[in-house]
């Protein structure tokens, strides 16, 4: 390191950990609005009169469309810039949360349920793109870090908020004050966006791109790959049920409180958020393989 060099270290540092608490921010909001059903599906099943396997469906839309939107979400991000596509899902996610809490039939529950999923299909793209960005080398390893982190506290905050306030009001006030929620983060965003500011990809020549993407697709012959697609999808599966289905079945299985039910998944979540924390404070340097960042802690790759 240079002497010219060291005086700016402080300035990196303060924006890295700027960048990390924005995108950890936007991250926690859009696993909050995973959550923005399932903990009050005893007050909607019995408001619409619906069946598990139709309050299933609501779950089963937001997931479909979030993960066709987040396929692609992430051209989107290259043509039009990370930021702008983050400040969509989290207006998005707003607007999803007013639908929901005026709905006054299955179709529209739907249809908030939709909306939710577009709003929620763009944070990965986003997110992954601002960190590798915006935030230095060397604290990458903590920016993804606090990203799961922030994730999990979403996922743990959400059926304590909406559940408290169902109980004390309606489903419908505790939905319309979740709506304030992703405003309030797109407020915040806004107000730093210079932060969040990303160079648009610039695109090659056609046959250029076409060769680019013939070769980029090489992966998909890996039999790695596919392992690995077959874990989380199965990892997927296992925690979708337990975050929509949880609390209900606790209730009918142990004949438990709601209130305990939900405490019971708020802390499971807390403790998986606790468990993220332990790969924050053990981060092994970041080893540079063929233009690549390889983290053996999370044995992942991630592009630069």
């Amino acid at each position: 390191m240079t002497a010219a060099a060291i005086p700016q270290a402080p300035e990196n540092l303060k924006k890295d950990v700027m960048v990390i608490s924005l995108v950890g921010l936007a991250h926690g909001i859009s696993h909050f609005f995973h959550m923005i059903l399932a903990p009050l599906f005893p007050w909607i099943k019995d408001a619409f009169s619906l069946s598990f396997a139709e309050l299933g469906l609501l779950m089963t839309v937001f997931f479909v469309i979030s993960g066709i939107g987040q396929a692609l979400s992430g051209f989107i991000v290259d043509k039009v810039g990370a930021r702008a596509v983050l400040f969509f899902g989290v207006t998005s996610l707003g607007i999803a949360a007013l639908v929901l809490s005026t709905s006054q039939n299955y179709s529209m529950l739907l249809m908030g349920s939709m909306l939710a999923g577009v709003g929620n299909s763009v944070f990965h793209p986003s997110d992954y793109t601002l960190l590798n960005k915006k935030v230095s080398s060397q604290r990458l390893g903590y920016a993804f870090s606090v990203h799961g982190i922030t994730g999990n506290l979403g996922w743990a905050a959400a059926p304590v908020f909406l559940v408290t306030i169902a109980g004390l009001t309606s489903w419908r006030t505790a939905l319309f004050c979740a709506a304030f929620l992703p405003f309030t983060v797109l407020a915040i965003l806004v107000f730093y966006r210079e932060l969040l500011h990303t160079e648009i990809v610039q695109h090659k020549s056609a046959a250029h791109a076409a060769k680019a993407a013939e070769g980029s697709m090489d992966f998909m012959r890996i039999p790695a790959v596919w392992m690995c697609f077959g874990f989380f999808f199965m990892i997927a599966m296992a925690l979708g049920g337990i975050q929509s289905f949880s609390s209900v079945s606790l209730r009918q299985m142990y004949d438990m409180s709601l209130g305990s039910a939900t405490t019971a998944y708020t802390f499971y979540m807390l403790a998986s958020a606790g468990a993220c924390c332990g790969v924050v404070f053990w981060q092994p340097e970041p080893v540079i393989m063929t233009g690549q960042l390889r983290w053996p802690s999370a044995s992942l790759v991630f592009s630069r």
